[in-house]
């Protein structure tokens, strides 16, 4: 999403980094000679809880990571995300102009936001307006991440982690025909609507609204609550049926690779009668060794960041 000047890299691949409190998530894909991608590298390296932004980029520089293009991924919390009307405007004065319109969407001052865009697929209603998706993240953020990540000489990117899902989901043979992929955050779910490697729509619900019993709580299930996902995600699907005039999407993945999602994916095949499983990297990506559940876990989308192959647009 928001590309950054930066060298040129001499390595064809991409290295995905996700900035976590006590560490940070990397993974390394490399293209092969027809382009296919292949998991080289996917691990978390362990950071100190207070670690400020050179402490994070010397990490990364002693991780002895190859030359490639670098992306790292913003958290749900430091972005917005809209879907506004196009402005009727040359695309250099684009993100210019869509400042404006995003001025009173935004909960912090546009003047302090980096904004970009990216298309939306044509809508199925005749004369139906032009639309966008905007993206407005804090100033102060994407700067921490450029700062992080001075170690990578070829940083290009601050990337949203609903692109990172389209990318993740685009490898799935579900995705030609359409396949919604549900991604479980440690207190939000997202649901991502593909087809081919387009993405759609993308909606975010609260985890812990969704909860039965308290993580906390030692004997009480903490399973999610299929009724309200199951409701969120037919909202979705018929929003996607309507306003693109696509087929029904029938195939549900679910991210990462763990308990809730195995208990979510039983559920939600019961109640919808979908094609529902669950998303192991292992299945759906080449890879140079095997890759742990709790490592997907925490490394998931800094595959789908390493995943991107254009650097600028999304």
């Amino acid at each position: 999403m928001f590309g950054l000047l930066t060298k040129k890299a001499n390595a064809k691949g991409r290295i995905g980094v996700v900035l976590g409190r006590e560490q940070v998530a990397i993974a390394v894909v490399r293209r092969d000679i027809d382009g296919a991608p292949i998991l080289e590298r996917c691990e978390a390296l362990p950071v100190a809880a207070a670690a400020g932004a050179d402490v994070v980029a010397q990490t990364l520089r002693a991780a002895g990571l190859p030359r490639m293009a670098a992306s790292s991924v913003l958290h749900s919390e430091d972005y917005q995300l809209a879907l506004v009307e196009a402005p009727d405007v040359p695309p250099a004065e684009m993100r210019a102009a869509m400042r404006w319109k995003l001025k009173d969407t935004i909960d912090f001052r546009v003047e302090d936001a980096v904004i970009d865009v990216f298309e939306v697929p044509n809508q199925s209603r005749g004369g139906a307006v032009r639309m966008l998706y905007a993206v407005a993240a804090r100033r102060s953020v994407v700067d921490q991440h450029a700062a992080s990540l001075a170690g990578l000489s070829s940083f290009d990117v601050v990337d949203m982690p609903e692109l990172c899902l389209r990318n993740l989901a685009a490898l799935t043979p579900a995705a030609a025909n359409g396949v919604a992929l549900l991604y479980l955050g440690e207190t939000s779910v997202t649901v991502v609507l593909v087809r081919g490697s387009t993405f759609y729509f993308a909606r975010q619900m609260d985890l812990q609204a969704t909860m039965r019993g308290r993580l906390d709580s030692p004997g009480i299930s903490s399973r999610i609550d299929a009724s309200t996902i199951v409701l969120e995600l037919q909202r979705s699907l018929d929003y996607y049926e309507r306003h693109f005039d696509q087929p029904p999407i029938t195939r549900v993945v679910i991210a990462p690779f763990e308990d809730r999602a195995e208990a979510l994916a039983t559920e939600l095949a019961r109640e919808t009668g979908f094609d529902v499983t669950t998303f192991d990297v292992n299945a759906f990506l080449r890879c140079e060794s095997a890759i742990d559940a709790v490592t997907q876990a925490t490394c998931l989308l800094a595959v789908g960041a390493a995943l991107r192959q254009d650097p600028v647009a999304g």
